[in-house]
């Protein structure tokens, strides 16, 4: 019998923005019970504010989950409210651009932080409730973290420790019904306010991605429902992805050639 997310009291973290915040309001179409999360309470607001207008049901918890002690208050907040928790959407991240000689260290402990540290602490935090639903918790990573990539290696890091993390729970889980799952999302169009870490650490802009190839944030919405109603463990969104994640382990060789002469490519534009 198919999962369904009806009903189901689903957590989605880092929803008050671009992908979260699509998956968020798909889920409440569906007729989850949805708890949005983030840090700006305002942005937060607005969200709640256009779910309920749509007719859904919606619990906003501002935390930030870096912070342990956040987010041990957040699925309190949520036992306390709905008196259970079915699914754990992990989807709170940063983003960075710099080669790897021009990043700080600190660039790396906050991308660490919020990419891989946030999916642990809100996974602890809401472990002992999912097992009790044998519910479900899905991973939002990317296909930077099939391969390393250039000019986003804290990123690439970050989304390669995802994986890590999903297999051992996998295996450590097997038995409590939970099923885990890690969606590898592609190319996507970007939210207009959303921001992207510098090598200095410096808020900047995140490129245009309008085009034809990339992916809107209601269709990796949509994608990431489909997974975890179906159980699947791993998924790589867009068609370039799945060819990446392919080629990679096939051709790795290959693959890393072709890296080094677009690496080389755009080093020399950029002289």
């Amino acid at each position: 019998m198919r999962y369904s997310v009806s009903d189901k009291v689903v957590l989605v973290t880092g929803s008050n923005l671009g992908i979260g915040k699509a998956t968020a309001l798909e889920l409440a179409k569906h007729g989850a019970l949805v708890v949005i999360n983030g840090r700006k309470a305002d942005r937060l607001e607005s969200v709640r504010a256009q779910i309920e207008q749509d007719g859904g049901k919606v619990l906003a918890v501002a935390a930030d989950v870096t912070n342990p002690d956040d987010c041990e208050t957040m699925v309190q907040k949520i036992i306390d409210h709905y008196g259970r928790l079915d699914v754990l959407i992990s989807n709170a991240g940063i983003s960075m651009r710099g080669n790897f000689e021009n990043v700080t260290p600190q660039v790396f402990k906050q991308v660490m932080d919020v990419n891989f540290h946030g999916a642990v602490n809100i996974t602890k935090a809401a472990l002992p409730h999912l097992k009790k639903s044998r519910g479900r918790i899905m991973f939002i990573s990317s296909v930077a973290g099939i391969r390393g990539l250039q000019g986003i290696s804290a990123y690439c890091s970050a989304k390669m420790a995802l994986t890590a993390l999903a297999e051992s729970m996998r295996i450590e889980l097997s038995k409590t019904g939970i099923k885990i799952g890690i969606t590898y999302v592609g190319f996507t169009q970007n939210d207009p306010v959303k921001r992207t870490m510098a090598a200095d650490g410096s808020l900047i802009p995140i490129e245009e991605r309008s085009n034809k190839n990339a992916q809107t944030t209601d269709e990796v919405a949509r994608a990431i429902i489909r997974n975890v109603e179906k159980g699947r463990f791993k998924n790589v969104l867009t068609s370039l992805g799945k060819l990446n994640a392919i080629a990679n382990k096939l051709f790795p060789g290959l693959v890393e050639k072709v890296l080094i002469m677009a690496n080389d490519k755009v080093s020399k534009m950029s002289k």
